[in-house]
């Protein structure tokens, strides 16, 4: 191995990268000086120089300086560094001892120079006078990424900073991943997701779950977004009226089977709890949110907390009086407790088989269909419209012809409802208490702020992201029943890496 890594260093890696970034610059300059005096404090020519030394060593140098490109290729920097990092991982994973493995990567790139990059590339732009909006999430991205073959370039040229650059680094921190993914299978290969090939079966079926509970996390998370978007508010009581939803349906089932001798499917509890939820909802915000609107209420953010948490303090009093602590739960949807699919190629098994779980995968497709015909609602109706109109700008709406009163009235309703069905989509697959939505509501709103306050979209990844964490690293860490027993930590993590680096989440806005 110490002979690759040898040729490795000889045709490519840090040295060359070093010239490259270095010299290439000075190569395609026509007068003296360096490359900001042609390009007005471009990196691409120091980034570029750097990323082809590191990938290819003379062969990219020498290619560049025969060229001698007016403006570096973004697609000549991606491939550079995607190559280039692709073979420094292969020497790194095919080295004897895995420390120096994990030695060599976290000198190229990882979380030390995120963190290096995050805290001096602010700096330096606020130094030299020029907008730092977006330096903080590129200084840890690229540092990340690559380390200093991003760094550099942004201390020295100082260029302009767009979002293209976030998404290309966004792109190369994906091989950062793979690294990570890499480095911890060779230190606990004794762990399923690394168990070849079953790992592939294993991690699969992980996916799936993740998928499938992120649908429902997000279900949830999306009422309290359309609150927030429209009223500027963040309601308290979303976890009271998810468990009434629940609990909406087990009534009604309950009452079909007690007073009329039917068994009534879960599936028509849903409509059942929408109904119920949004009345209450919106009777709730036309009695007591409604003042807060008309100037009659001088603290208004203090207001809505106390009242919304008060309510929904009322609420979950009243189902534990009246049900009362013991758990309570319906039958399934489908008589068929799960399917398996099973992948094939002439005849042999590729993956498989992936357990569907019945009820969780039906589940899902409920919050999917739910949130795109909210989006489709939002998009395509004159209601949704309206109430984007008013998350913009309530005057405006007004002049318009819009009454925001009545359309604050329906998002409180609308967000209640969603929380609503949630609970009844899911009261077939978990036991309900009348405290269940302290639970999981707090998910909700880490999924709101993961993907960014006032976004639909942002919601509907943001569950899905919370609920991979959660699967895979249950699933995929060492230590068996520890590593679930800390299955809320990893949802908490991603969250607040987003923060550190996007303080306003993945798709943050203030409108719909």
């Amino acid at each position: 191995m110490m002979d690759w890594w040898i040729v490795w260093l000889l045709l490519a890696g840090p040295i060359w990268a070093l010239i490259g970034g270095v010299y290439i610059p000075r190569l395609l300059e026509p007068e003296e000086g360096h490359a900001s005096e042609l390009h007005e404090g471009d990196a691409s020519y120091r980034l570029g120089g750097a990323a082809g030394g590191f990938a290819l060593g003379p062969l990219a140098i020498g290619y560049l300086y025969w060229r001698r490109p007016v403006r570096m290729p973004r697609g000549w920097l991606t491939t550079s560094m995607l190559l280039g990092v692709l073979l420094a991982s292969i020497v790194a994973f095919n080295l004897p001892d895995i420390r120096l493995a994990v030695l060599l990567w976290l000198l190229l790139a990882g979380p030390a120079w995120a963190i290096f990059g995050a805290y001096i590339t602010p700096r330096r732009y606020r130094q030299l006078g020029l907008d730092d909006t977006q330096a903080l999430m590129i200084g840890a991205l690229g540092g990340f990424a690559a380390g200093p073959l991003v760094l550099a370039p942004l201390w020295y040229e100082a260029p302009k900073l767009s979002a293209r650059w976030s998404s290309w680094l966004a792109l190369l921190s994906g091989w950062q991943l793979i690294a990570l993914y890499s480095f911890y299978a060779r230190s606990f290969d004794d762990t399923f997701c690394f168990l070849y090939p079953g790992n592939v079966t294993y991690v699969s079926q992980q996916l799936i779950n993740g998928i499938n509970i992120g649908l429902i996390y997000a279900l949830m998370a999306v009422g309290l977004t359309l609150i927030y978007s429209v009223q500027g508010v963040v309601s308290f009581t979303h976890a009271q009226f998810y468990m009434l939803g629940g609990y909406c349906s087990y009534w009604l089932l309950e009452i079909g089977a007690n007073s009329f001798g039917i068994t009534i499917n879960p599936l028509f509890g849903i409509p059942v709890a929408a109904v119920v939820t949004f009345i209450i909802g919106a009777v709730f915000e036309r009695l007591l949110l409604r003042p807060m609107h008309l100037g009659k209420v001088e603290r208004i953010h203090e207001y809505a907390i106390l009242i919304t948490f008060g309510f929904g303090f009322f609420l979950e009093s009243l189902v534990l009086s009246t049900q009362g602590p013991l758990p309570v739960k319906v039958g399934r949807y489908l008589d068929v407790r799960r399917f398996e699919l099973v992948l094939t190629a002439d005849r042999d098994r590729i993956i498989g088989p992936l357990r569907f779980l019945g009820d969780r995968t039906f589940t899902a497709l409920i919050g999917l269909l739910l949130i795109l015909a909210l989006m489709y609602f939002f998009r395509r109706t004159w209601t949704g419209r309206a109430l984007r109109a008013v998350s913009m700008d309530k005057q405006a709406a007004a002049v318009a012809g819009i009454n925001p009163l009545n359309m604050n009235t329906l998002a409180f309703g609308l967000g209640a409802m969603l929380a609503g069905i949630s609970g009844a989509a899911l009261i077939p697959i978990f036991n309900f208490v009348p405290w269940i939505g302290q639970i999981n509501a707090g998910r909700a709103y880490i999924i709101v702020v993961l993907g960014g306050l006032g976004s639909i979209p942002g919601a509907l990844i943001g569950g899905v992201i919370v609920g991979l964490m959660e699967t895979m690293g249950s699933g995929c860490l060492a230590g068996g029943d520890r590593a679930a027993a800390y299955k809320d930590v990893y949802g908490l993590l991603i969250f607040a890496l987003v923060l550190l680096i996007k303080p306003t989440g993945l798709f943050g806005r203030e409108r719909l």
